[in-house]
C-alpha cells in the first residue's frame, strides 16, 4: 500500500478544494431525531449525522440549556479514540454540561472512528484515506454549520490531546473568536527537519493500517474495566492486588509511565469516572496520523500539508491547560503553540500533578479548569462584541 500517494493526493491545491467545498455546503450534518433533556434540569441533547457519498459517517452532538440564550458557543474535538458521546450527566466531571448550563452550548463531535466496531469484519484500508487533513476537514464541516446555526454567537473550539491540533488547524481555515488547547499542542521545538519519504516507507513495511486501542484486546480490557466498575473491592485477576479496582489503577497509573496517562495513585480523578470514559473508546484509530502528526508538530511549516500555513499569523486568543505528569516536553510543545499560534493573547495554566484525563476528570476540574474556561470566555466574548 503506497500510502505516500494518498498524502499527497489530499495536499496542495486539492486539499484547497476539499476546504472551499465544505465552505460551501449547507448543514451536512442532520438531526437524527428531536432535541432529547438528558435528564439534567433544562439541558438537552441533539445528534446530528454526516453521511459521505462513500457511506462512511461523521457525528455531531449539540448540549444546550434550552432556558437560555447562548452567549457563546464551543465546538469540541476529542483526543485519540474519543467521542462526542454523553458518559456522565455530572457537570461536576463534564466540561460539556458545565458550560452548557451557563449559556454555553457545545457542539462534540464523533470522528469516523466512532463507526467502526471492535468486530468489524472486513479489512481496514479505508483508513489510509483518514488523514489529519480529513479529519480537519470533518471539523470545518461541524464549526461551519455551527456558524450557520447560531451566525451572531462568538464561536471558540476547543481540543484536547489530539484534538488540539485539529483545533489549531482548524484556526486557520476558518473565523473564530478563540482556541481553548486542552494537553495537546499543534507545534514543538526547537524545530527539525522530517524525512516523509523515510517515514512512509517504513509505514508501508508495517502494513498497518489502523491501531487497536489495546493490546491486551477487546475481550480481556472490557472484562477488567467492567469488573473493576461493578466490582471494585471484588478479587483482581492479578495476584498482585487486592482488589479488581486496585489492580485497574495500577494499569492506568504505569500506562504511559508514572500517572502520564492519569495519576491515580494521587487518586486526582475519580476511578469509575475514568472507567466509564474509556469504556465508550472508539476501538481503532487511522495509523498514518501517527506519521503525519509527527511531521506537522516538528517543522516549522510542514511542505506535505497546507493545514499550518497559517501558524503565527492568527488573531485569536488561546487558553492553554497542560498537565505536569505529561512531561516538559509536552508542556514546552503546548505553551509554544499557544503563545506563537499568532497575534492574540495567550492565556497557559500548567496543573500540578495532574496525569493527561486528569485535566478533564479531575475531582478537582471545576475550579481549575472548568471555570477557568467559563471565565475566558466570558471575557473574550465581551471583547468580541466590543470590537
Amino acid at each position: 500500500m503506497n500510502v505516500m500517494k494518498n498524502i499527497l493526493r489530499l495536499s496542495g491545491v486539492l486539499l484547497l478544494i476539499a476546504f472551499e467545498s465544505a465552505l460551501a455546503q449547507e448543514m451536512p450534518f442532520v438531526a437524527l431525531g428531536d432535541e432529547s433533556p438528558i435528564g439534567v434540569a433544562g439541558l438537552s441533547e441533539t445528534e446530528y449525522r454526516l453521511t459521505t457519498a462513500s457511506g462512511q459517517s461523521v457525528g455531531l452532538h449539540r448540549f444546550r440549556d434550552t432556558r437560555m440564550a447562548p452567549r457563546a458557543v464551543v465546538l469540541y474535538l476529542p483526543g485519540t479514540n474519543m467521542n462526542g458521546t454523553l458518559k456522565s450527566r455530572d457537570e461536576r466531571e463534564n466540561l460539556w454540561l458545565y458550560l452548557a448550563g451557563r449559556g454555553v452550548p457545545v457542539f462534540t463531535l464523533d470522528y469516523r472512528t466512532r463507526f467502526v466496531p471492535h468486530d468489524y469484519p472486513g479489512e481496514l484500508t479505508f483508513m489510509l484515506d483518514w488523514t489529519v487533513e480529513q479529519f480537519v476537514a470533518d471539523a470545518l464541516l461541524a464549526a461551519t454549520q455551527v456558524r450557520q446555526m447560531l451566525p451572531d454567537t462568538p464561536l471558540f473550539v476547543a481540543g484536547f490531546s489530539r484534538g488540539a491540533l485539529y483545533a489549531y488547524a482548524l484556526a486557520g481555515q476558518i473565523e473564530l473568536d478563540g482556541l481553548i488547547a486542552l494537553d495537546g499542542s499543534f507545534k514543538s521545538i526547537p524545530y527539525e527537519p522530517f524525512d516523509m519519504a523515510a517515514a512512509m516507507a517504513r509505514f508501508d513495511q508495517a502494513g498497518k493500517a489502523a491501531i487497536p486501542l489495546s493490546r491486551r484486546g477487546y475481550e480481556r480490557r472490557e472484562l477488567m474495566m467492567r469488573t473493576a466498575l461493578e466490582n471494585p473491592t471484588g478479587p483482581a485477576s492479578d495476584e498482585r492486588f487486592a482488589t479488581a479496582a486496585e489492580q485497574l489503577s495500577a494499569v492506568l497509573y504505569n500506562a504511559w509511565g508514572p500517572g502520564v496517562l492519569s495519576n491515580t495513585r494521587g487518586e486526582i480523578s475519580s476511578l469509575e469516572t475514568l472507567i466509564r470514559e474509556m469504556l465508550a473508546y472508539d476501538w481503532f484509530f487511522p495509523a498514518v496520523q501517527n506519521v503525519e502528526g509527527q511531521s506537522i508538530r516538528v517543522q516549522e511549516n510542514d511542505p506535505m500539508t497546507r493545514i499550518d500555513d497559517h501558524f503565527g499569523s492568527v488573531d485569536i486568543p488561546v487558553l492553554y491547560f497542560g498537565s505536569s505528569r505529561m512531561g516538559p516536553g509536552a508542556l514546552i510543545a503546548g505553551i509554544h503553540s499557544a503563545s506563537a499560534l499568532g497575534k492574540g493573547e495567550a492565556e497557559i495554566h500548567v496543573l500540578e500533578d495532574y496525569g493527561h484525563l486528569d485535566v478533564l476528570f479531575s475531582r478537582r476540574a471545576v475550579a481549575d479548569v472548568f471555570q477557568v474556561i467559563d471565565r475566558w470566555l466570558t471575557a473574550n466574548s465581551n471583547r468580541t462584541a466590543s470590537e
